[in-house]
């Protein structure tokens, strides 16, 4: 079994920090250390899938959890779907005052990509990120689709509209 787990403390309010981990980072800057970051759902309620990403040099592992249970923005995940025969996690946000704290603890049992050891090793090194940067940098991105895609949708129903 490998365990990591890690306390950060986020520059934003709670409902902002929510907000921006909906989005997958738009890039990250992968140094030494491993990166691991997860991407929360749309939707925050039990049964939602929350997707993690594990990056080591070129390698990357992806996996998936399902959430259990939600109660006063604490979050608990069980495996969906990945390289693991087992994993849980528990995410729990903290509003303190203008910030937000983050408490991450998550457990992988039984791997089937990698050696134990080669993963416990990976995962010591490893640094959950949440690059709220480049989340809003991917945020602003989307909306700006959707918003191209929302105009040309006016566009043509307008064109239809008086084409005859």
């Amino acid at each position: 079994m490998v365990q990591f787990s890690q306390t950060s403390w986020q520059e934003f309010s709670l409902p902002n920090v929510l907000e921006t981990l909906q989005y997958a980072p738009l890039n990250l800057t992968i140094g030494k250390n491993p990166l691991l970051h997860y991407t929360l759902p749309k939707e925050l309620e039990a049964g939602a899938t929350i997707k993690y990403q594990l990056q080591y040099g070129f390698k990357v592992i992806r996996w998936t959890g399902i959430i259990s249970s939600i109660k006063d923005n604490s979050i608990t995940v069980r495996l969906g779907q990945g390289p693991f025969r087992g994993f849980t996690a528990s995410h729990k946000f903290v509003s303190e005052g203008h910030m937000t704290a983050c408490y991450d603890e998550l457990s992988f049992q039984g791997f089937t990509a990698v050696p134990e050891e080669t993963f416990a090793e990976i995962a010591s090194k490893a640094n959950l990120v949440y690059a709220i940067f480049a989340r809003k940098a991917a945020r602003d991105v989307y909306v700006a689709v959707e918003t191209r895609k929302k105009t040309q949708s006016f566009g043509a129903l307008d064109i239809g509209a008086t084409a005859g």
